[in-house]
Parts: C-alpha cells; structure tokens; sequence
C-alpha cells in the first residue's frame, strides 16, 4: 500500500506545531516533526511505502486565475512571513537533502503546478495500487475510490468514498462539479453566490426546483462554473505522467547520519530506534533494503 503524502500540508502543520525547535542555533522543527510524523503514519498504516508529492512556488493557475490564493500572501504580517521563510528553508532541506539520504526516492514535484495536481497524477497512473492519501484538502475528494482513501493526521482517521457519499450524496466523480459551483474559498476561488456545497449536491442531484432562485442562479453563472472547473480539475492541464517505477532504497545509516547532524538524539535512543527498525527499516537496513 502507498502511502502519498501531501508534503507541504504536513510541513506546514509542523511549522505551528514545532516550529520553535533549534538545533546548534538553526530551526530544525519542521525537519523533527515531518520525521516523527512519517514513523507515526508508518505504524498506523502499516506501511513504509511512502511517496512525496511537493507545491513549487509558481502556479500556472494563477496565470489562468490572477486572484487564485491571493488573499494568503497579502493577509500575512511581518513575523508570518519571517516564520514562513525560516520555514520554507527546513522544506527544501527535508525535500533535496533529507529524504534522499534515508532512502525515499519517490519524491515528486513539477515546477508551477501542486502538490495535489502531483497526487491525481499518481492515482491517474497507478490504478491497480492500494493508495492512501495523507491530506486534508476536500479538493482531493474526487480521487477517492475502492482503491483510494485519504487519511487526516489532525482527525485520525480514514475517509472513503462511502463517508463521501453518507456526507454529501455524491460520488467522487461529481465532487468536481460541486467546487466548481460553491467554489473553494481557501483558495479564493468564487463558486456561485449565496451556494454551499451541500446546496450544490442537491442541485447535482436535481433535488432543487427549477422556480427557485438559487437554481436560476446556477443556471445563470454558467460562464463562472466553466472557469472553476478548469482550476478544480485534477491534475491540472499539463501535469507530467507520474508512474511510480523506482523502489526507496532506505538506509538506516542514512537516518541516522540525519539523526546526528540535526540533533534528533530522541530518535537514537534504543527504544525509539527499534520502532524506526520495526515500522520503517524491515530488513537488511544497513545495505539500504526495506520490504517496499
């Protein structure tokens, strides 16, 4: 089973939740949590099979959509912008740096598209995989399927195109038409006004009259629901094909060079270190073999 993080989403949930942490007077919390995250996931997943999907800086929709995302720089203060620049250096670190060290070789990203466009491309190219999905983003709904599950490391828990359907009554396939009409505020991208997502299921599942206003809305803002299909899609209009060929070659003594170099001594302790053995390293860690 693979497990396809969302890198940046947990990166940034480690930049709030660790993000004072310093080693030898350098930030290392991102780098500690992110590490400490994947042993979590790996013993409840049961799983070391992972794959990083990573958002570059540019975005090729907001050459379509100017105002995609916008109000995210524009809203921050000083000191966010300080804590995201220390930050976006332990990204970089974790992505060029880290994981290839210890052995995780599929780590993917294409310059001006998303982490998520990464992900759907994945899913796209890998239909017969078992795929956990490792995020939070309702975007991602529409890759949900028998094969694939998302997991929210916040909630704890799985979700299945069944929770989709119990919440919403729709299927996957559809949850593409319901951003696109209700829009995604996150990213300020506008959907149809005074129409939610639940309003927009029901229109979907022509649960709407067509004499009531909300319906004569949606039929009247054709040319805006066009638009946020384009940017809702996943992946995004020219994102690479991404089959996943290599196998991670994880090394023990790459982890614990890393472990060293940024003071991750909890790591190394004899208790700790049999759980990384167990749940990351299966066999034969010292030549950089694992059960991927």
């Amino acid at each position: 089973m693979i497990l396809l993080v969302d890198a940046n989403s947990v990166c940034h949930q480690m930049k709030h939740a660790m993000g004072d942490l310093s080693w030898e007077e350098k930030r290392v919390g991102v780098l500690f949590g992110f590490l400490r995250q994947l042993l979590s996931l790996a013993k409840i997943l049961k799983s070391n099979r992972f794959v990083f999907a990573w958002d570059t800086r540019s975005s090729v929709r907001s050459k379509f959509f100017p105002e995609y995302k916008g109000r995210r720089k524009k809203d921050k203060t000083p000191e966010e912008k300080e804590l995201d620049d220390i930050a976006y250096i332990q990204f970089n670190t974790l992505q060029h740096e880290i994981l290839p060290e210890i052995g995780f070789l599929n780590s993917f990203w294409q310059e001006g598209y998303e982490a998520d466009d990464i992900m759907a491309s994945i899913v796209h190219c890998n239909p017969k995989e078992k795929i956990v999905i490792i995020s939070t983003d309702e975007d991602l709904y529409q890759l949900l399927s028998e094969n694939v599950t998302m997991y929210s490391i916040r909630k704890k828990q799985e979700y299945t195109h069944h929770n989709l359907w119990k919440d919403y009554h729709v299927p996957p396939q559809d949850w593409i038409d319901v951003k696109s009409i209700a829009g995604c505020s996150s990213d300020d991208i506008p959907g149809v006004v005074g129409v939610g997502e639940k309003t927009a299921c029901k229109y979907l599942n022509r649960q709407l009259s067509v004499v009531h206003k909300t319906y004569r809305s949606i039929k009247d803002s054709e040319e805006l629901i066009k638009r946020n299909l384009q940017l809702v899609t996943l992946p995004y209009s020219g994102t690479e094909e991404i089959p996943i060929t290599n196998e991670n070659a994880l090394s023990l003594k790459g982890f614990l060079n890393v472990c060293t170099r940024y003071g991750f001594e909890s790591f190394m302790s004899k208790d700790n270190l049999n759980q990384w053995k167990e749940h990351i390293f299966y066999k034969d860690e010292d030549h950089g073999t694992s059960s991927y």
